[in-house]
C-alpha cells in the first residue's frame, strides 16, 4: 500500500484520492463499531483490489518466483488482496509452492472461498487463514523457505489493541521461522516501512539477517547462518 503519487497521471490520481476516501471512510466506521463493542475484532472493513499503480508487491513477488525458478517451496504471505494473485499466478506459473496466506479482511477470505470453490486445485497449494498475524503462536506455523511482510507496521499499534505480539514480535517470529538460508521479502514503499526500517536494522546488526538483493520494488533479505 502507498500513497498517491503526484506524478501519476490525472485519472489514476482521481482513481487514488476517491479510494483513499473509501478507505478512510470504512477505518473509521470500524473505529466506531470497537468502541462501541470493545472486545470487536480489528478487521480491515475492505478487499485490496490488484492496482499496480497503487501496489505492486504480490505481482513483483509472482515475477521474482518465476525468475529466480523457486518451485517448490513452502511460503508464507502477508496480506492475501481480495485478488489472490500470488496465490493464482503460483497455480497458471505451474510453481508447486506450497502458500499459506494470512487475511484480516473478511471480504478477502470471501473471495478465496469462491475461487475455492470453482477450481479446488488452487487450494491445493493455497490456503489462506483468517486471522489477524499479531495473534499467531510460534506452536501453529511450520517453517517456511520463503515469507512476505510486505504490509507490517501498516496497521497503528498492535499491542494497544490486545494482541499477542507486536510488530517487532511478529518479525522476529517469522524470522525465527525460517529454514536455513531462507528468503524475507520486504516492500520498501509501504506505508509502514519507516516503522519497519529500524526493526529490520537491528534484526541485520546482530547478524540474524542480510541483505540478498533488490528486486524491482521488493527488498530480499536472507537469514544469516552456517547452512545460508
Amino acid at each position: 500500500m502507498r500513497v498517491v503519487d503526484n506524478r501519476w497521471p490525472f485519472w489514476a490520481r482521481a482513481v487514488g484520492k476517491v479510494w483513499a476516501v473509501y478507505e478512510r471512510t470504512g477505518h473509521a466506521k470500524e473505529a466506531l463499531l470497537r468502541r462501541m463493542r470493545p472486545g470487536r475484532m480489528r478487521i480491515l472493513p475492505r478487499s485490496w483490489p490488484l492496482w499496480p499503480r497503487m501496489c505492486a508487491c504480490d505481482l513483483h513477488f509472482c515475477d521474482f518466483l518465476q525468475e529466480r525458478t523457486i518451485r517448490s517451496k513452502s511460503i508464507f504471505h502477508f496480506g492475501t488482496g481480495g485478488h489472490h494473485i500470488v496465490g493464482l499466478r503460483n497455480r497458471i506459473d505451474g510453481m508447486s509452492n506450497v502458500i499459506l496466506g494470512v487475511t484480516v479482511s473478511p471480504n478477502e477470505i470471501k473471495s478465496y472461498m469462491k475461487l475455492v470453490v470453482r477450481d479446488p486445485i488452487l487450494g491445493q497449494n493455497y490456503k489462506v487463514l483468517f486471522g489477524d498475524i499479531h495473534d499467531l503462536q510460534a506452536a501453529s506455523l511450520p517453517n517456511f523457505d520463503l515469507v512476505t511482510l510486505f504490509h507490517l507496521c501498516e496497521f497503528g499499534s498492535a499491542t494497544e489493541s490486545g494482541h499477542l505480539l507486536s510488530d517487532e514480535g511478529v518479525f522476529r517470529l517469522f524470522t525465527s521461522k525460517l529454514k536455513p538460508g531462507g528468503l524475507l521479502a520486504l516492500y520498501p514503499q509501504s506505508l509502514g516501512y519507516r516503522r519497519l526500517r529500524p526493526i529490520i536494522e537491528a534484526a541485520m546488526a546482530a547478524g540474524t539477517l542480510k541483505h540478498s538483493e533488490d528486486y524491482k520494488s521488493l527488498k530480499i533479505l536472507q537469514v544469516h547462518n552456517e547452512a545460508s
